[in-house]
């Protein structure tokens, strides 16, 4: 087996855990609808993303890319729209498709090796909205709506993504990995000390009793 072959069987790796990391998001917010924590500006960015990188997958040929963002594509404006929030979930949803639509256009007009690009720019800043939410989330010690399963999920996904860069000389897909791979640790860090916190302080409290 080449390393070319075991890249590639990274990328389909990567892609399932990156479908399979929605699962848990949608699982939380459907059983602790009240938890804030969630932005759903990071998960409709994620699913511009995984868009275009669906279309970068179609146009030059890149199988790996193709089955995991469809269901991406499919699952992450289901997180958008279950997420509760200031916005309606009509505006939400007109908001994302317009996105969407306008994001399908440029894809195909712009050459096919230059998407890539265009899809990592999106995913580069992708990550940051949820990042600002958690380091709230911490700094309150409030036990929010992320699902810390989907993301540690996020990280072996952009582990194995960033593997089958390196392993096919992608260099959209490997900077784009680093990126993003950082942001989710960062932020599954945030997360987990904001919850040690927030039940420290019903101890503390029982304490001080």
């Amino acid at each position: 087996m080449t390393i070319h072959e075991v890249a590639v069987g990274l990328g389909y790796l990567g892609a399932a855990l990156g479908v399979v990391m929605v699962v848990p998001q949608i699982a939380r917010i459907v059983r602790l609808p009240g938890l804030a924590g969630v932005s759903p500006l990071s998960w409709a960015m994620t699913s511009l993303a995984c868009l275009g990188w669906l279309i970068y997958g179609v146009r030059t040929h890149a199988a790996p890319q193709i089955p995991g963002n469809v269901l991406l594509v499919s699952g992450a404006p289901v997180v958008v729209l279950l997420v509760h929030h200031s916005v309606s979930r009509a505006r939400r949803a007109l908001l994302l498709g317009g996105a969407a639509a306008l994001l399908t256009t440029i894809a195909f007009v712009l050459p096919a090796h230059m998407v890539g690009y265009f899809a990592f720019s999106i995913g580069l800043f992708s990550g940051l909205p949820q990042l600002a939410d958690s380091i709230a989330n911490w700094r309150g010690h409030i036990n929010s709506g992320v699902s810390v399963s989907a993301w540690s999920l996020r990280i072996g996904s952009q582990s194995c993504w960033l593997a089958y860069a390196i392993g096919t000389s992608d260099l959209a897909v490997g900077i784009s990995a680093c990126v993003v791979l950082s942001t989710a640790i960062a932020m599954v860090c945030l997360e987990l000390a904001a919850r040690s916190a927030s039940l420290a302080l019903p101890r503390e409290a029982e304490a001080a009793c």
